[in-house]
């Protein structure tokens, strides 16, 4: 079931047109359902540094650092967050 989330997620930012996603994404990141405890705490963590609309959340396979992608005024803005602390890692906008 989770891996039919995962791809339904992955289709919609594909569909949606969130070509600054696939650039800011890598192939070691992969989509996460947004309705998971984990995902909703990295989107509440990643909405106090950059307010806006969601456009995906990731998981590295690496490391398991939380990525929440946020669209805001034109932008769109790739938030790395601590995989255990949700602390801000790394801000990024294209």
């Amino acid at each position: 079931m989770r891996r039919i989330a995962a791809a339904g997620a992955a289709i919609a930012l594909l569909a949606a047109g969130a070509w600054g996603l696939a650039a800011l994404t890598h192939e070691d990141d992969h989509p996460v359902d947004p309705g998971t405890p984990g995902a909703q705490r990295a989107i509440s963590a990643a909405r106090e540094v950059v307010p806006g609309r969601v456009l995906g959340v990731l998981r590295d396979e690496d490391n398991g650092k939380w990525e929440v992608v946020i669209a805001q005024d034109g932008r769109e803005y790739e938030i790395e967050l601590d995989p255990a602390t949700f602390d801000l890692l790394r801000l990024d906008y294209d």
